[in-house]
């Protein structure tokens, strides 16, 4: 899901087959007993990069096309997505119980996907007129309208990007055991947040919070309850500038390109240190030798046969975005008063080296104040959102 880097004024809001699962239990969809009646079979948030589904588990268990499902070559695994861990929903009131289930796969072949729905008809294993409407956001939406109006019968009733991504946080926040975890910089390691306990020491938990929501660029959002939510603020350095920039400064074609070579770059090589400047740490304003004074600066002061390899461009890329990117959200948090930050967006999908590097800011600039906080499903707000707006048709589950 991409977001607008600008910064307008301020606008308000109202709004797998693994057994990997977590439960919800309620009388019905509700959040602080506020009802949520208009419960979709499959909603849909077709992104610049991805195309996002949640929908139930139908009567059939699909096949479902290699683009999709991670496959096994000789014993080793394929890059192509699997579906992610799913939901086990018990929503007795209503009647409803199921396997709420999420897959993605990239946008560019969501023509491809709407052809495989056509030849193999799994959209109409609900039965009769549940997925003759299907909730959708993201630009997409609108860009593959009539695809599938033609190829499918289906109509795309849009609905906005950003109440669609509050409204999927707030529910999996406060329905959702284990959904959000802190990372440990230090420790490596993902630091699950209890639900339960959140709430039985905060009852207001888990508002309000922030929301830095990063895309190609960056919005921020912050969520006073259910109800109410407003943009503070944004940044057009995101996840598109990453992209961007790695393409321009190397010669890497895919994702997992980088991902693999922010881990093995040294960003020492280009990035000009405190250490560098002083000889030592900076003691009379707390800053260690190894912090950063300024990206790529040494490149500025070295000839040009120095000694760096790409793969140091794109971890000092990588550190350049998640601290000014992280800085943008704590200082935003600060100024209105709110202590809880989530991160979330394309950029930090799957990425632990990057949880790490927003953790690491955020503690450096709270000085151990705040924590950043990651969510498992992630990719799907967007499409949870859309799932439960108002004008769904409820599925037979």
């Amino acid at each position: 899901m991409s977001s607008n880097g600008s910064n307008p004024e301020p606008s308000n809001g109202h709004v797998g087959d693994d057994e990997n699962t977590s439960e919800i239990q309620g009388e019905s969809p509700i959040t602080n007993g506020k009802r949520f009646p208009y419960v979709a079979a499959v909603a849909v948030d077709i992104g610049g990069s991805f195309c996002k589904l949640a929908y139930w588990r139908p009567p059939s268990p699909p096949n479902l096309p290699e683009y999709i499902i991670k496959e096994f070559e000789d014993g080793e695994p394929k890059l192509p997505l699997r579906p992610d861990p799913s939901l086990k929903v018990h929503l007795s009131s209503n009647g409803l119980e199921g396997n709420l289930r999420f897959l993605k796969f990239p946008s560019n072949r969501t023509a491809e996907f709407i052809n495989f729905l056509t030849e193999t008809s799994l959209h109409q294993q609900y039965g009769p007129g549940k997925t003759g409407i299907v909730m959708a956001t993201g630009g997409g939406s609108y860009k593959y309208a009539s695809l599938v109006k033609e190829k499918l019968g289906v109509t795309f009733l849009q609905k906005d990007e950003m109440k669609c991504l509050i409204r999927g946080l707030n529910f999996m926040l406060l329905h959702v055991e284990d959904e959000a975890f802190t990372y440990g910089w230090k420790d490596q390691q993902q630091n699950f947040i209890s639900r339960a306990k959140q709430q039985e020491n905060d009852p207001s938990y888990p508002f309000p919070y922030l929301l830095v929501n990063i895309g190609s660029g960056v919005s921020i959002l912050k969520v006073e309850n259910e109800e109410n939510f407003e943009r503070v603020s944004g940044s057009s350095i995101g996840g598109g500038t990453f992209w961007g920039l790695c393409k321009l400064l190397t010669d890497i074609s895919s994702f997992d390109e980088v991902k693999e070579m922010s881990q093995k770059g040294d960003n020492a090589n280009v990035d000009l240190l405190v250490g560098d400047i002083y000889g030592c740490d900076y003691d009379s304003l707390g800053l260690k030798a190894d912090v950063i004074a300024s990206s790529f600066g040494k490149v500025a002061t070295k000839k040009e046969d120095s000694d760096y390899k790409q793969a140091d461009l794109v971890r000092s890329l990588l550190f350049m975005l998640s601290n000014n990117i992280a800085q943008i959200g704590y200082l935003n948090a600060k100024l209105n008063g709110v202590k809880r930050i989530y991160f979330s967006g394309g950029f930090l999908q799957e990425n632990p080296y990057v949880w790490g590097r927003f953790s690491y800011s955020v503690d450096f600039w709270s000085k151990g104040e705040m924590q950043a906080m990651f969510l498992r499903h992630n990719s799907y707000l967007g499409a949870v959102g859309a799932l439960l707006a108002e004008g769904n048709t409820p599925p037979p589950l």
